[in-house]
C-alpha cells in the first residue's frame, strides 16, 4: 500500500461490503454452498455472555431442523470447532480461534497503535477499540482498556450495532452513497422500528464525522456508556476502519464528552493515520 492510497475518497465504493445473512434463509445463488452456510450459522449462534447450548437451542437460534443441527454439531465437534461440556452441551472449540489468527496478524496496525490507544483509554477511563464493518454490525479487531470500572469490557471479536453506536456511524461515514443505501435497506429489514428511531441520529453522526472528524452516541446503545468515535481510513481492498472509545457515563457529562473527548478522538485518528502512513512508507507495516 502506498502512502497516497491509505486514505481513499469517501465516495469510493467497496465491493467487499456484504450483508450478513440470517440463519435459515436460502439465497437464490446456485453456487451458494448451503450446508457450509448452515454450519457457519451454528458457529455464529454462540454468545460470549452465555453458556453451552443444546441441539434444540441451536435449532431455535438458527431456524434449522433438529436433525440438521445434530449432523452439523457432530461434524463440527469432530473437526474441533465445537466441544462438549460435562453435560453433553456444545460450546465453541479452540479451532475457531485459529481461523481468526491470520486476519488479526495481517492487521499490523493493531500493534502499532496500542500505545496511542492506551493513553486515550487512561484519559477517559473507558475502552478504546478499532472496528471494521460486519454486515449491519461492526466488529472490534483491537481493544484496549486501563481499568475495569465499567460493566462493559469488550474484547477483540466483540460485535456491536452500527445503527446505535458512534463507531458504527463513523464507519458509515466512509461508505459511498450506494453502500449506505445497501446498509440502510438491510438495517430496515432487520428492525424497522429501531431504524425509524435512530435514522436522523445516523445521518447527523455521518455529517459530524465528515465535518468535525468525530461523532458521538450518548447512551443510545447502553444508558451507562457514552461513545465517541472517528473514522480512520479505507484500505485498497475497500475495508473500512474506525477508532472509538466507550466512556463510562459517570466519568464525563454529555457536554464534556463533546467538548473534550470528541476533538481528542479526532486527533487520535489523525495520529493513527499518520503512523500508518509513516510505517507503510518504509515498508514496515500494512493495515
Amino acid at each position: 500500500m502506498t502512502t497516497k492510497n491509505i486514505l481513499k475518497p469517501l465516495n469510493e465504493s467497496a465491493s467487499s461490503f456484504q450483508v450478513v445473512r440470517r440463519g435459515g434463509e436460502e439465497p437464490a445463488d446456485q453456487s451458494f454452498a448451503t450446508t457450509l452456510a448452515h454450519g457457519l450459522d451454528v458457529l455464529s449462534a454462540f454468545r460470549a455472555e452465555e453458556g453451552a447450548l443444546s441441539n434444540r437451542e441451536l435449532a431455535e437460534r438458527t431456524s434449522l431442523s433438529r436433525p440438521t443441527v445434530s449432523r452439523l454439531t457432530h461434524t463440527l465437534e469432530v473437526l474441533g470447532y465445537l466441544k462438549r461440556d460435562a453435560n453433553g452441551l456444545y460450546k465453541l472449540g479452540s479451532r475457531v480461534l485459529s481461523i481468526a489468527y491470520p486476519l488479526l496478524a495481517r492487521l499490523r496496525i493493531r500493534q502499532l497503535v496500542r500505545p496511542l490507544m492506551k493513553d486515550f483509554a487512561a484519559f477517559t477511563g473507558g475502552t478504546v477499540s478499532i472496528a471494521m464493518p460486519l454486515g449491519i454490525n461492526c466488529i472490534y479487531v483491537e481493544t484496549i482498556r486501563t481499568t475495569d470500572v465499567s460493566s462493559h469490557v469488550p474484547e477483540t471479536g466483540f460485535t456491536i450495532s452500527m445503527a446505535l453506536t458512534a463507531v458504527g456511524r463513523s464507519l458509515l461515514s466512509l461508505y459511498s452513497d450506494a453502500e449506505f443505501c445497501t446498509y440502510r435497506d438491510a438495517a430496515m429489514n432487520d428492525d424497522a422500528t429501531t431504524w425509524s428511531h435512530v435514522a436522523s441520529n445516523i445521518e447527523s453522526g455521518i455529517a459530524s464525522c465528515r465535518d468535525r472528524g468525530f461523532c458521538l452516541s450518548l447512551g443510545e446503545w447502553r444508558s451507562d456508556i457514552y461513545g465517541a468515535a472517528a473514522p480512520l481510513f479505507r484500505t485498497p481492498d475497500g475495508d473500512c476502519f474506525s477508532v472509538n472509545c466507550g466512556i463510562p457515563a459517570f466519568r464525563f457529562t454529555a457536554d464534556a464528552v463533546e467538548r473534550e473527548c470528541g476533538p481528542r478522538i479526532a486527533a487520535l485518528a489523525q495520529s493513527i493515520r499518520s503512523l500508518a502512513a509513516d510505517q507503510t512508507r518504509v515498508g514496515v507495516a500494512s493495515v
